[in-house]
């Protein structure tokens, strides 16, 4: 869940970023939406949905999501996906 917190901005007041806390357990991550543990680690875990409308005139889109600590995406959500017909996450791997 992303928790918003509002705060005074040179005579008025504008909400902002606080934390950001897992939808199964609770746990707060370290770095913003990072949920790496160390400075040099990034680790972003976040199911979402996004639906968009494009029009000549204009447009909408919306995007709902759940935040998921790398605890629980591994414990649960992987173990839940897996245990449905088989299902294997898609893996891509980077090296720099």
């Amino acid at each position: 869940m992303k928790h918003m917190k509002t705060v005074l901005i040179l005579e008025h007041t504008e909400e902002v970023f606080d934390k950001l806390t897992c939808d199964v357990c609770g746990a707060e991550s370290h770095w913003d939406e990072n949920w790496g543990k160390k400075e040099h680690e990034k680790i972003l875990t976040t199911i979402s949905m996004e639906e968009e409308e494009s029009f000549p005139n204009g447009g909408q889109s919306q995007l709902i999501q759940y935040h998921i600590c790398p605890d629980c995406f591994k414990a649960h959500l992987s173990k839940w996906m897996e245990s449905h017909r088989g299902n294997k996450p898609t893996v891509t791997t980077s090296v720099w």
